[in-house]
């Protein structure tokens, strides 16, 4: 499953993702503006048709208030005789004016239908004509009284009685006013009023509250498409948490971790990293290689690719500090320096490289050959214990046996060896010091052999005769 996410994250580019992120979000954050310009506009339609619905329940409550308070005044005015429902009447009538007011407010609310302010209207218009009944009932009303006519209103003035009700007593006048307001064509009159603008409210109130419903839908619709939106946003949001972490983070923690455990990066991650990993994994074996080449430079003599002064130090201190058995062997070629000047350096050069190569072959692969001066080299044998000198012997002669063939135009040359041990008899000052003087005994005897320290033992010597 990891394989395969990186694969797939080899072939896609954090720039793409991050571009195609930022398009969507852009795209979806304009369509959630959108959105929501559209819901404030249908908030707007929902709230003006709350006020609508409010205004329209006052309206019809002042509406009926003013036509009860009408009717109540004049049947107190024919009930009591009592002018002063007549004054409240008429100040209910042309100062209030309670129902034009309602009708005039129901005619403005938004969306009302012509046929319902048409009902209203005529509504309006039969209780203004029902007016004429109530004006003739409190006619009758003011002259049974007996009234001043000068303080009447004028619309009570401008009401002209009938002959016959004009002779009736006060008595009877008042009566008269009361049948009048008080009767059944009154009632059915106000019956049939109170229908048309019951009527017309209605159809009001359901308009209103259709517009309600409608704003409401969109609203509820709209809002719903701002959750798919945010939701969209949260996966998004997760998605792109996700991708980072996969793509970007998690290979960046690894990419630390490799680092500080110096080691190669593991390609990981989106197609930027892993190039990336790749350029510094490449780099990274670069310097690995240019690291060796520096130590293989610092640790080996140029000429002959053998170990050189330092590593021969380090290596001996070591061998001598653990106290394991070894041979020291030091070897320097015969009248070096007159081949070197009878042939010249270059052939001095060829011969030190081919006792560095009979040296390297005729050893083991676990002993150490160093090329420690001029034409001075050094092995160190590990494991070895004065029982088998003859091995070292041996491959000294083999060594010089193929020196003294003079082959490829070299001369013939050989090497003088001196050699001790770590468990020698009668150790000097240092095994190097010992190896050294039973190098300078092979000098002093002939050279062209091996010595082995203490080099005045005649056994030792005996078995060390070339």
């Amino acid at each position: 499953m990891g394989k395969k996410i990186n694969r797939m994250a080899g072939k896609v580019k954090v720039r793409s993702v991050s571009s195609w992120s930022i398009a969507a979000t852009i795209f979806l954050a304009c369509v959630c503006i959108g959105i929501s310009l559209y819901g404030f506009t249908q908030y707007t339609v929902l709230r003006s048709a709350m006020q609508d619905y409010i205004s329209c329940e006052n309206a019809v409550h002042e509406l009926q208030e003013g036509s009860d308070l009408l009717t109540k005044q004049v049947r107190l005015a024919a009930a009591t005789g009592d002018p002063q429902y007549i004054d409240a009447y008429f100040k209910e009538a042309n100062v209030t004016r309670s129902r034009e007011k309602a009708v005039s407010d129901l005619t403005d609310l938004e969306g009302s239908s012509s046929e319902a302010i048409q009902t209203l209207q005529a509504a309006l218009s039969a209780s203004v004509d029902l007016m004429q009944t109530e004006y003739y009932s409190m006619r009758l009303v003011e002259e049974s009284i007996g009234s001043d006519v000068s303080s009447w209103p004028q619309e009570l003035q401008n009401t002209v009685l009938s002959s016959e009700d004009a002779a009736l007593s006060p008595e009877a006048k008042l009566l008269r006013a009361q049948q009048l307001v008080f009767g059944t064509d009154y009632e059915n009159a106000k019956d049939i009023i109170s229908d048309d603008v019951n009527a017309a409210i209605n159809t009001l109130t359901e308009e209103i509250n259709n517009r309600q419903n409608h704003a409401a839908d969109i609203f509820s619709h709209i809002f719903r498409l701002i959750i798919a939106c945010v939701m969209i946003f949260a996966a998004m949001m997760l998605l792109s948490c996700l991708l980072i972490h996969f793509w970007v983070v998690r290979p960046l923690l690894s990419f630390h971790k490799d680092i500080e455990h110096d080691a190669m990066l593991s390609v990981s991650g989106a197609n930027e990293l892993q190039s990336l990993a790749n350029t510094y994994n490449k780099i990274y074996q670069e310097n690995e290689e240019r690291q060796k080449l520096i130590k293989h430079q610092a640790e080996h003599d140029p000429l002959t690719d053998l170990l050189n002064r330092g590593s021969y130090d380090r290596i001996l201190n070591l061998y001598i500090q653990d106290k394991k058995n070894f041979a020291l062997i030091l070897i320097d070629v015969d009248v070096f320096k007159s081949v070197n000047d009878t042939y010249g350096h270059a052939m001095g050069d060829a011969i030190l490289k081919k006792v560095a190569h009979l040296l390297t072959v005729t050893f083991r692969t676990i002993d150490y050959v160093c090329r420690i001066g001029g034409d001075e080299f050094a092995v160190i044998m590990v494991e070895m214990t004065s029982d088998l000198n003859y091995t070292i012997t041996e491959k000294i002669n083999i060594i010089n046996a193929e020196l003294s063939i003079p082959k490829d135009g070299m001369p013939a040359i050989s090497l003088s060896v001196g050699v001790a041990l770590t468990d020698r008899r009668n150790p000097g000052k240092s095994q190097f010091t010992d190896a050294d003087r039973a190098l300078y005994y092979t000098k002093e005897h002939g050279k062209h052999g091996c010595t082995f320290y203490p080099a005045e033992s005649s056994a030792d010597n005996a078995l060390n005769g070339i």
